[in-house]
């Protein structure tokens, strides 16, 4: 009985409600679970914002580190092109400029513009796919400061709460600052103020309204809209900012045009080396233009992992300093790392009197006390690993006597002389199968067998900007008498040593940004057959390559028209050393006596081979580490 009631009355109370108060329960309880699962993600986000320290906005400047293998610190890289700047040296027409393109009510909302947010949202979703971002100025500096990662419908909610956070805790005039210090101008400039430097060459407080506005829309798209690589985009772009301002009435009619109306005039390029203050960082600062694709838009503080080898760098500056004050024989002791390097004491006896007796030129210049670099004997020297799956890796490299003068010497050029005939030759291989075509002792009658468009041709092949002899000088190009630059030499070489396959030389591994998101990692691939297998293997075994042992090859030639010594040590998927010695100019006083040439030729073969050994030694016990 009592059940039976229990049922009737449960049974009762569901059918006193009509169908359309069922309806409003329903909605009502579909609404209370709604709003519930709002509220529980919005305290979800508000929580993981917490996570977020909002100090990091006004952190001090970070540095970019470099690493070596074995991510050892190597150096801080200059913050390159970086200049920071404070609220009373923004003109006016700067802050409206960015204000008109990137927030026209950022001095009126708190961070976040809600109806736009929910615009994109509702907009995202109902494309499936994220299509507008409806970003402040605020929600970009935060993007920029924790580098939020990923076009995501949570990315963009983490995005606003955060922003949220940093609207409470700074004002506008100090979020407004950090934005300009932070953001990317293409070129490797962050912030407006290293902008206004390396495009106009002013500080930022003396930019016209014409400069201002290209700089505000620059930053929409640092390779598109850069004026140094596109001046009609960014022509096109300084007038929409102006329309933009005028359309606001941040700006006049008269100040429009007279702006429209101002040339784009761009201060001349520094120059790359006066950013390097180590060899390391002179050679990754090169090759970080090229991945600005990749880790440009970042913000400064990176760490830089590359294939450096640190104490093997220790090791070759000192080396090489030692091998060059033998040269300019200032009571230097014969170095016992080459003692070990002759088979017998008699050849280490005739080594020592070889660099004692020759005499100097009188007006020889030696190195003394101080960094004047100028007219004196120079010395590069390139390390690189050949091992398969590694080949082109820069394991050390020096670019001259010290990295103060600013020179990068492996992109200027040499007359290679007869250090370029194994190329001659690979073009007579892959000409004639016959080896007899080849004369390692007679390149003219070689290049005239094989013929000037050939030769010519093949050079173009491996290197298209080279400029070449003309036909009626076609002596010269056989001969290596024309400029080279020494790295596409040094490239060259080691292909033919290895098989024939092209390789780029290459230090940077990879890229990590400030919160640890890889920015880049070097992808090692099949390199193309750069030269015929055949070609490059016959002539890796001819003469002026000459043999130590069975499988380590030496080059040593004096370079043409009085430039120095080449010297080239190697042994195929091995390590293989490059050096030159020499001057910059070849009028400088001694760069014609004969036997200092030939003390450059016997102390540059020297230390390639000393700096051979210990490489090699190096990746032994690298490997035996692992």
């Amino acid at each position: 009985m009592f059940r039976s009631k229990t049922a009737n009355r449960r049974k009762h109370w569901w059918r006193v409600l009509n169908v359309g108060q069922k309806k409003i329960l329903f909605l009502g309880i579909a609404l209370l679970v709604c709003l519930l699962f709002v509220l529980g993600v919005l305290i979800s986000y508000s929580y993981r914002a917490t996570q977020y320290d909002v100090e990091s906005v006004v952190a001090g400047d970070p540095i970019t580190a470099l690493y070596d293998y074995d991510n050892n610190f190597i150096a801080a890289l200059p913050n390159v092109r970086y200049v920071s700047v404070r609220w009373e040296d923004l003109p006016e027409n700067l802050v409206d400029a960015f204000v008109a393109r990137e927030d026209e009510d950022f001095f009126h909302h708190k961070g976040i513009v809600y109806s736009a947010v929910i615009r994109s949202i509702l907009k995202n979703i109902s494309s499936m796919r994220y299509e507008q971002g409806a970003s402040t100025i605020t929600m970009q500096l935060t993007r920029n400061v924790f580098e939020m990662q990923g076009k995501t419908l949570d990315r963009k909610m983490i995005e606003v709460f955060v922003a949220r956070r940093i609207e409470e805790r700074f004002d506008k005039k100090t979020i407004l600052v950090q934005y300009l210090n932070r953001i990317y101008f293409g070129q490797n400039c962050y912030g407006v103020g290293a902008a206004a430097a390396h495009y106009f060459g002013k500080h930022v407080k003396d930019l016209s309204l014409s400069e201002c506005a290209v700089l505000a829309g620059l930053v929409r798209g640092p390779s598109i809209f850069n004026p140094r690589r596109s001046m009609e985009s960014a022509v096109v772009v300084k007038r929409e900012t102006l329309q933009r301002m005028l359309a606001l009435h941040f700006i006049t009619e008269q100040e429009y045009k007279e702006a429209i109306e101002s040339p784009i005039v761009l201060a001349d390029e520094p120059a790359e080396a006066a950013q390097a203050h180590t060899y390391l960082t002179q050679w990754v600062n090169g090759e970080m233009q090229q991945l600005e694709q990749a880790v440009g838009e970042r913000s400064v503080g990176m760490a830089i992992v590359t294939t450096f080898d640190l104490a093997l760098q220790q090791y070759v500056e000192e080396a090489a300093e030692r091998a060059l004050v033998l040269v300019e024989n200032r009571l230097s002791p014969y170095p016992e790392a080459w003692e070990s390097l002759s088979d017998t004491p008699e050849q280490v006896l005739a080594n020592k009197q070889f660099f004692a007796k020759p005499k100097r030129p009188a007006d020889f210049k030696v190195r003394g006390d101080s960094n004047d670099f100028n007219g004196l004997l120079q010395c590069c020297v390139l390390v690189l690993d050949g091992r398969p799956n590694h080949a082109g890796e820069v394991m050390a490299v020096t670019s001259g006597r010290g990295v103060a003068d600013g020179v990068n010497r492996w992109k200027q050029n040499v007359q290679p002389g007869r250090n370029a005939a194994p190329i001659l030759f690979c073009a007579t291989g892959m000409q004639h199968s016959a080896n007899s075509y080849i004369l390692t002792k007679d390149v003219q009658t070689t290049g005239e067998k094989t013929g000037y468009q050939n030769v010519a041709a093949f050079y173009r092949s491996l290197l298209p900007d080279l400029e070449l002899p003309a036909e009626q000088n076609a002596s010269a190009l056989y001969q290596g008498q024309f400029p080279m630059p020494r790295l596409d030499l040094a490239r060259v070489l080691f292909s033919i040593r290895n098989g024939g396959r092209g390789y780029d030389f290459y230090a940077v591994n990879s890229v990590w940004s400030r919160a640890r998101y890889q920015l880049h990692n070097h992808v090692r691939r099949m390199n193309p057959e750069w030269i015929q297998r055949q070609a490059a293997n016959t002539v890796a075994s001819l003469s002026p390559f000459i043999y130590k042992t069975e499988k380590i090859a030496m080059l040593s030639e004096p370079l043409a028209d009085n430039s120095g010594c080449w010297a080239m040590v190697s042994n195929a998927n091995g390590v293989t050393v490059f050096v030159w010695m020499g001057f910059d100019s070849p009028d400088t006083p001694g760069a014609d006596s004969s036997s200092l040439r030939s003390l450059m030729q016997r102390s540059s073969l020297m230390l390639a081979r000393e700096l051979h050994r210990e490489a090699r030694n190096r990746l032994i016990a690298r490997t035996a580490k692992k």
